[in-house]
């Protein structure tokens, strides 16, 4: 094995240097358009000025090693781990399917190890020539797998491809983080068996698709994930985070849902 000299700087060094030298005021901030495009206008969503870790507790330091943000926006999650002061990602892959936040990420976030490539998934406005089922395009595996506002958006007949590709890559030791809009469709009796989800845009139904929650908690087992822990909304009838791992143990319950309300309306456009 080489032994490194002094005056052949170790790459691990040498990365180390780079990433340790970022601040809020010299790590660029996205452009307020693309912001707004994934429904989070005010810097306050993107900054992280004291360098903690971006999903706090709920996820092990050692996960954050090799992560996938699956929709990553204009790097909002990116930008918040470049700034973590106990670990910042060996490799972090972020994958989105609006191209001029992916062209932004890689003008200005691109550091040792992060990479953003350009999911062609199709969305009436965002990426409407995209295709259905667009391929990750990835064989690793990741410690920490990031799906926050991506499932919210994504219809039933296309939520099992997504699902098993984020399951399928993530690592024997890993947790996947996501968001879902959810419903007890108890409430419903007009559903069918194979109807599992609700839309509030007939032009767009990706706009919030609103699943389930029962369909949800199957369809974790039924890609070998046990969800560890469910935190409810912030604001009532808004997103619950969902953590799981490998396994076949028993679902963590779900705490009733009983915050404030308040309005948090998705952008119905690129324009919107």
């Amino acid at each position: 094995m080489l032994a490194y000299s002094q005056d052949r700087p170790n790459p691990r060094d040498l990365r180390a240097r780079i990433l340790s030298s970022f601040t809020e005021q010299t790590l660029p901030m996205p452009p307020v358009e693309l912001r707004r495009s994934v429904g989070h206008e005010g810097t306050e969503h993107f900054e992280n000025p004291y360098g903690v870790l971006a999903f706090g507790g709920d996820v092990p330091i050692a996960n954050y090693r090799r992560v996938l943000d699956f929709g990553c926006g204009c790097g909002r999650v990116a930008r918040q781990m470049l700034l973590q002061r106990e670990i910042v990602p060996e490799r972090f892959l972020g994958l989105d399917l609006y191209e001029p936040s992916i062209q932004w990420c890689r003008d200005n976030l691109r550091q040792p190890g992060f990479e953003f490539r350009h999911l062609n998934a199709h969305n009436v406005g965002l990426n409407p020539s995209g295709v259905r089922h667009a391929e990750l395009g990835t064989d690793e595996q990741f410690t920490l797998i990031n799906a926050h506002s991506v499932f919210t958006h994504i219809v039933e007949p296309d939520l099992d491809y997504y699902f098993e590709q984020c399951a399928r890559a993530l690592s024997h030791d890993g947790v996947l983080r996501t968001t879902w809009f959810l419903f007890d469709k108890i409430n419903f009796p007009m559903m069918q068996e194979f109807q599992n989800c609700l839309y509030i845009n007939p032009d767009d139904p990706s706009n919030a698709a609103i699943y389930d929650v029962k369909f949800v908690r199957e369809l974790f087992a039924r890609h070998g994930l046990t969800i560890t822990t469910a935190h409810p909304p912030e604001m009532r009838g808004h997103q619950w985070l969902l953590y799981a791992q490998r396994g076949a143990g028993p679902h963590v319950a779900f705490r009733p849902d009983l915050a404030p309300t308040g309005l948090a309306r998705p952008p119905a456009s690129i324009d919107g």
